[in-house]
């Protein structure tokens, strides 16, 4: 634990070091989506923001590499879900799972790893209420972040590399996981918990971009709890076809939302024809 936690912040001060001495001024964009401490949020909200004018550019960027399904290591029997994002030549990851009690969206601005509010233990809820659907941004980024803010370190149980002629962006993720959401809002942890949503974005994902797929060692336990679940949780066929609709109507209106320097040159345009 002392080793993960050294090694995490030692990430985030050269990362903070190599920023700092690049001698760039600082983009709203990167600072709202992977602000320089780790935070986390509602997918509705991050998910929200990624989209406006003042980000969208930034997440059109954004080319997500790789997917990883993961199963918690600590023994809470969670699953969640990793991506790899290649942000302007730079590797950043972020995280999203589901998890029970469904809570205002807020922003923790604290470095510290909050596992006594994540990460739902199947075991330790016994029954539905809403779902907290978040995503995490690491400081800068960083990997080892993550495994700090959640204060686990899990087990891959598959993952999908996106192929590298494929164009799967940030703004398309943004359009994804609210839609998976809407499917189950509340939480309940025999059908509607971490290993359906978890689960829910893998296969939405794998359907919809070509892709090669690896098996990790946690696969055959993916979607089991050893107690309450030894049958693994599955989505539906009529699920993730109504997540796949929804999903490409919502990749077509983000394809329309304008830049603000679009914004900018519409009313210059405008304001002066000539």
């Amino acid at each position: 634990m002392l080793f993960r936690h050294f090694r995490a912040q030692l990430a985030v001060i050269f990362a903070r070091f190599q920023y700092f001495m690049s001698g760039h001024p600082p983009n709203p964009s990167v600072l709202n989506l992977f602000p320089e401490i780790t935070q986390e949020d509602s997918i509705r909200t991050w998910c929200g923001n990624a989209v406006v004018a003042e980000n969208v550019g930034y997440a059109r960027r954004g080319k997500i590499l790789r997917v990883v399904h993961s199963k918690s290591n600590d023994g809470k029997n969670h699953e969640d879900i990793m991506f790899e994002v290649q942000l302007d030549g730079q590797t950043s990851w972020i995280l999203t799972d589901r998890s029970a009690g469904g809570r205002n969206s807020t922003s923790s601005p604290s470095p510290s790893p909050s596992p006594s509010h994540s990460r739902t233990d199947l075991g330790a809820s016994s029954s539905s209420n809403a779902a907290y659907d978040r995503i995490v941004v690491p400081a800068f980024g960083k990997h080892d972040a993550i495994l700090l803010w959640i204060n686990d370190d899990p087990v891959t149980a598959c993952s999908l590399k996106i192929c590298s002629n494929v164009s799967f962006s940030l703004a398309d993720l943004a359009g994804l996981l609210p839609l998976v959401a809407a499917q189950a809002k509340n939480y309940n942890p025999l059908a509607k918990q971490c290993y359906w949503y978890a689960r829910a974005v893998y296969e939405s994902i794998k359907r919809k971009y070509p892709s090669e797929e690896t098996r990790g060692d946690a696969y055959d336990r993916r979607g089991k709890h050893a107690k309450l679940l030894p049958v693994p949780c599955k989505v539906s066929e009529n699920e993730l076809k109504l997540i796949q609709g929804a999903w490409l109507t919502r990749i077509e209106e983000i394809a329309r939302v304008e830049t603000i320097s679009q914004v900018i040159s519409r009313l210059e345009l405008f304001i002066d024809p000539h």
